[in-house]
């Protein structure tokens, strides 16, 4: 793949062709789909963290703002980006500074490698994906 800072193609030559603003809401309301369900799941067979159960509204809370800015990422507003990439940036040092320590042995199910691999990679994707919106630059295949 070539990167190019600005459109000199247009979809007729290109082929099939998608924008940021399309793919970064998918991902992460993947994310935090498969989040939600693992949070669920995880009270349900009773492993899940002290504090991080479906009875705490602060849960809940975080769910509502994680969808909001999941919904705030299709604008084009350079502020609205911004704001969502400050706010994957926090996610991302969350899961990784914070998250391991919470980690623990009874959570180290299958289910939960798998739904935490599957999270912090969808959040990684939407952050590059951010910032090259927001520089502006998009990805087009190269010819040949």
């Amino acid at each position: 793949m070539t990167v190019r800072t600005h459109p000199t193609t247009s979809p007729a030559t290109t082929g099939r062709h998608t924008t940021y603003a399309r793919q970064v809401p998918l991902v992460l309301a993947a994310a935090f789909t498969l989040s939600v369900v693992h949070t669920v799941h995880s009270s349900i067979v009773g492993i899940a963290d002290p504090g991080w159960e479906v009875t705490d509204p602060g849960v809940w809370a975080f769910y509502a703002v994680a969808f909001g800015m999941t919904a705030l990422s299709r604008r084009d507003d350079r502020r609205i980006q911004a704001g969502v990439l400050a706010f994957l940036v926090a996610l991302l040092a969350i899961a990784m500074l914070v998250y391991p320590s919470m980690f623990g042995p009874e959570q180290q199910t299958t289910f939960g490698w798998i739904e935490n691999d599957l999270y912090v990679g969808g959040l990684a994707t939407t952050a590059y994906l951010t910032v090259l919106r927001l520089r502006r630059v998009t990805i087009a295949p190269t010819n040949g």
